[in-house]
């Protein structure tokens, strides 16, 4: 039993929400705290590569290979809103299979990557590599 008690905490204390104090913060115009984009854009490329449906991740990972780096701040906190959404309606709304919320369509972001998805055909056959830091 006191096993099963260990067990239980050691658990419950794996799965505790994680704290990044090595990011860097800075504050915005409305005082909330957010992460610098350059720490944004990595996070940003590890979702974009590690969604966990490969449709989604080749279609993602190929957009931010040729994209990321030059979205500006704004474009990156529509993409960081964009990606909360589950991988198969990323990949249909992107696709033109089905009709995405007029909050996501209205997204530039997001017509870059109805764009980049109308673009890239079949051509795509494997992840684009990191870039070198």
């Amino acid at each position: 039993m006191l096993a099963m008690l260990r067990f239980g905490a050691a658990r419950r204390a794996a799965c505790r929400p994680l704290t990044f104090p090595h990011r860097r913060l800075e504050s915005t115009a409305r005082g909330q705290i957010s992460e610098d984009s350059h720490t944004m854009r990595r996070r940003l490329l590890y979702q974009m590569r590690k969604r966990g449906i490969l449709e989604t991740d080749l279609l993602l990972s190929s957009f931010a290979a040729r994209h990321l780096a030059d979205l500006p701040r704004a474009d990156l906190d529509d993409l960081d809103a964009l990606l909360a959404n589950v991988d198969w309606d990323i990949f249909h709304w992107a696709s033109g299979k089905t009709a995405p919320p007029p909050e996501i369509a209205q997204m530039p972001v997001f017509q870059k990557l109805r764009d980049h998805a109308a673009r890239r055909g079949a051509s795509i056959v494997r992840m684009p590599d990191l870039p070198a830091e």
